[in-house]
């Protein structure tokens, strides 16, 4: 089974929404900070340090780990001649 862009979307977020709506429901009712008593405010946080590590790994790490396309090249010389 192939997904295709719009379903994919469309899952995520029900699956965002079905993840909020049982947050607020059954969440823990004796918490003792700003955070822990918005609904939704988990699913939020994990969705941002999700995109963080996918920005630092992008804009932050490829120019440190990627080389040239001709970083294995030899410069052309060959010795089988």
């Amino acid at each position: 089974m192939k997904l295709t862009k719009t379903a994919l979307y469309k899952l995520v977020l029900i699956v965002a929404v079905l993840a909020a709506v049982l947050e607020f429901f059954f969440a823990h009712p004796h918490y003792h900070e700003w955070w822990n008593t918005t609904p939704g405010f988990n699913l939020l946080f994990g969705f941002a340090g999700c995109w963080l590590l996918i920005f630092v790994a992008k804009i932050v790490m490829t120019p440190l780990l990627q080389r040239p396309e001709d970083y294995y090249d030899d410069g052309g010389d060959d010795d089988d001649e």
